[in-house]
C-alpha cells in the first residue's frame, strides 16, 4: 500500500499580497522606492513576486518573493524572500533574507 505524500503548498500558511509587501517594506525601509517587476498568482494566491531598488550609484537590488510548492518550472522549498544584488546588469551576489515559519516571518538579516 502506497501512501501518496501531501504536497509541498498544503503543508504551509499563504501570505496575502499585503503581508508579503509589508516585509518588503520592512525589509527596503519605508522612506525607499520600490517597482514591482513580477507578479505571478495562481487560484490559491500570490506564488511570486520580485521588486526592484535603485541604489544612488545605479546598482539595483532586487528582492524576491516565492511560495513554498512547484510552479512550472519553477519550485521552493520554503516560503521565503531573497535578495540578489545587481551591478552593471549582472548579479554579484544575493542571499536569503527572511523565511515564513509557523505562519510568522523570520527576518534573517
Amino acid at each position: 500500500m502506497h501512501e501518496q505524500m501531501p504536497s509541498l503548498e498544503n503543508q504551509e500558511t499563504i501570505p496575502t499580497p499585503e503581508e508579503v509587501e509589508s516585509v518588503f517594506h520592512e525589509l527596503i525601509g519605508g522612506e525607499k522606492a520600490w517597482s514591482e517587476t513580477k507578479r505571478l498568482e495562481d487560484d490559491k494566491g500570490l506564488y511570486c513576486l520580485e521588486v526592484e531598488v535603485q541604489g544612488e550609484d545605479g546598482a539595483v537590488t532586487e528582492y524576491g518573493y516565492m511560495r513554498k510548492g512547484r510552479f512550472g518550472r519553477n519550485q521552493s522549498s520554503a516560503t521565503e524572500i531573497t535578495i540578489t544584488y545587481y551591478q552593471g546588469g549582472m548579479p554579484i551576489s544575493g542571499t536569503t533574507v527572511a523565511t515564513l515559519i509557523d505562519g510568522t516571518w523570520k527576518i534573517l538579516s
